[in-house]
């Protein structure tokens, strides 16, 4: 379903938004990692004969004695090098439990822990764990205060890419709240890295490309949401004449993405002139609005520079996040051969093959045809249609 991005004046003529990729279907990606290992069944003995040790020392010494943290988290490290991810995560949560009682909330030992322990969360597809391991870890090492380490950056991008891909393929009812608070924290922890003396060109690129993928699903999702919620029983005029200020809020932010998106990336522009990824960030930005002019511009100059950049057609947003790091999904997939027009749009799909059944790769099939695909240009710069075989998967289970 194609969305309509609101404009300020009604005289304006609307503007088709696309679906962005990631939040009903997506390329498939090899992320997954196997948690299948060959175990010596006497090793595992072995393990489960300590984790009963540690459980007695418990009850001899307390259950928050400062000699536990160390062995539930050793205990937790064996569990991971044995293939149990299961019982690793509920033993680092003992240790770290420990932890932060006896040693504070910020210690080296903890953070490091924190890591193995949402390491052994994504391989278990546990989002709703990670997102709370993450956000933890990102609000003790600085909540996106000046001024950013490389460490406490790559925090706060894990953090924000799974955040981002749970954005992407939730429903926005009884989270708008959340989503509104999201965004407006975004917008500072990018205005104070791009602003300033304290300014960074490495860091305002990153977290300026996270707040662009934020304006992504903004555009697409929020017009919907405020529509559908509308529409309810409980938000009848007759029981709630005035709409909230949440979604006067984002509606707002909505109205003002496109110029918002074109002015941030401006600016980060101007602090790092020779970074090529922002250049093309913000092409892909015009052209996904239907803007082609100058992002045709810029594709041809870039593409002279990097043919095998553009070498075939690419979904949109492309580049802004660690996509490895969102929700993983085991729903339906299909195999399709279609063309991309030089407009980036989709044209004559041929079914390959799909997982499940025909219904599936119906729904994945009409996903597909409200992509908006950035072009592919041949080594003169030139636009041209391609077509390509690629595969698909559902992101919202049914």
């Amino acid at each position: 379903m194609f969305t309509v991005l609101a404009l300020w004046s009604w005289a304006v003529q609307a503007v088709v938004v696309p679906q962005p990729v990631g939040m009903y279907i997506t390329p498939v990606q090899d992320y997954f990692e196997s948690d299948i290992v060959t175990v010596d069944s006497r090793a595992l003995l072995a393990h489960e004969g300590r984790i009963r040790d540690v459980m007695a020392a418990q009850v001899d010494l307390g259950a928050y004695h400062s000699s536990l943290a160390e062995r539930w988290l050793e205990l937790a490290h064996e569990a991971v090098r044995l293939g149990q991810s299961e019982s690793a995560a509920n033993l680092f949560q003992q240790g770290l439990h420990n932890l932060r009682l006896n040693a504070g909330l910020t210690t080296d030992s903890q953070i490091d822990a924190l890591n193995d322990w949402i390491v052994v969360l994504r391989r278990l597809g546990d989002s709703e764990g990670l997102s709370r391991q993450l956000s933890y870890r990102y609000r003790i090492t600085g909540l996106g205060a000046d001024p950013w380490s490389k460490e406490s950056l790559n925090f706060a991008l894990e953090y924000y890419d799974h955040e981002l891909g749970v954005l992407a393929v939730a429903e926005w009812y009884n989270n708008e709240r959340e989503v509104l608070k999201f965004a407006e924290h975004l917008e500072d922890v990018v205005h104070r890295a791009c602003r300033g003396d304290a300014s960074d060109p490495d860091t305002c690129s990153a977290l300026v490309k996270r707040r662009l993928q934020l304006l992504y699903l903004i555009c697409f999702a929020v017009e919907p949401y405020l529509e559908e919620r509308q529409g309810l029983p409980l938000y009848k005029p007759r029981v709630m004449p005035e709409r909230s200020v949440t979604d006067d809020q984002l509606e707002t932010i909505e109205r003002g993405a496109f110029l918002t998106g074109v002015r941030m990336l401006k600016e980060a522009i101007e602090l790092d002139e020779k970074n090529d990824e922002l250049e093309l960030a913000l092409a892909d930005w015009r052209w996904f609005h239907g803007r082609t002019g100058d992002a045709v511009n810029t594709y041809e100059r870039l593409a002279k520079k990097a043919p095998a950049q553009f070498a075939e057609p690419l979904e949109l947003p492309h580049g802004l996040i660690d996509e490895s790091q969102g929700p993983m999904t085991t729903a339906a997939r299909a195999t399709f051969s279609f063309d991309v027009t030089t407009r980036g749009r989709v044209r004559d799909i041929n079914e390959v093959s799909s997982t499940e059944g025909r219904r599936d790769a119906i729904r994945i099939k009409k996903n597909l045809r409200e992509l908006r695909f950035r072009p592919a240009l041949d080594a003169t710069g030139e636009r041209i249609k391609a077509t390509i075989t690629k595969t698909y998967q559902e992101m919202r289970s049914r």
